[in-house]
């Protein structure tokens, strides 16, 4: 019996660390960050997506993520547009998938996530995207919730 347990709380441990994207794996251990992995995020009735969110816990560690993920562009774009100041203002584009850093510019369904970025809360989040349903819905999701008053 005891055998049993032990290898069921080995099974579930490995299955949680399955549970994990590159970019949580690879932002978790920086104590200036809160990051979390969001398994099965539902963004509509029939559509679910792997979620990883990246907050900045000062404008000092915002600023180095604003390097990090090679946003200054947009960055440069939300200070003229005021955009920190605008809780819904939401920048988006395409990244690789293993390296959440680097701009896609050629989409191969399968082969890029969808990023969002927060000037406002200082918050990355990065959305896995496996399947065209999933594409639709995170950008259905993103219109949807910036343009409720």
């Amino acid at each position: 019996m005891k055998k049993r347990i032990i290898i069921l709380l080995l099974l579930l441990a490995s299955l949680a660390a399955h549970a994990q994207s590159e970019a949580y794996l690879r932002y978790a251990p920086n104590p200036n960050l809160n990051v979390a992995f969001v398994e099965g995020f539902r963004l509509d009735d029939s559509t679910t997506v792997d979620v990883t969110v990246i907050s900045a816990k000062d404008s000092a560690t915002w600023t180095w993520m604003i390097e990090e993920f090679n946003i200054s562009l947009m960055n440069n774009l939300a200070l003229s547009k005021q955009w920190y100041t605008k809780p819904k203002s939401i920048g988006t584009r395409i990244v690789q998938k293993n390296d959440p850093s680097q701009h896609v510019t050629e989409l191969i369904h399968g082969e890029f996530d969808i990023e969002t970025i927060s000037f406002y809360y200082k918050r990355i989040c990065i959305y896995h995207i496996i399947n065209q349903q999933q594409y639709n819905s995170v950008f259905q999701s993103v219109i949807i919730t910036t343009m409720k008053k």
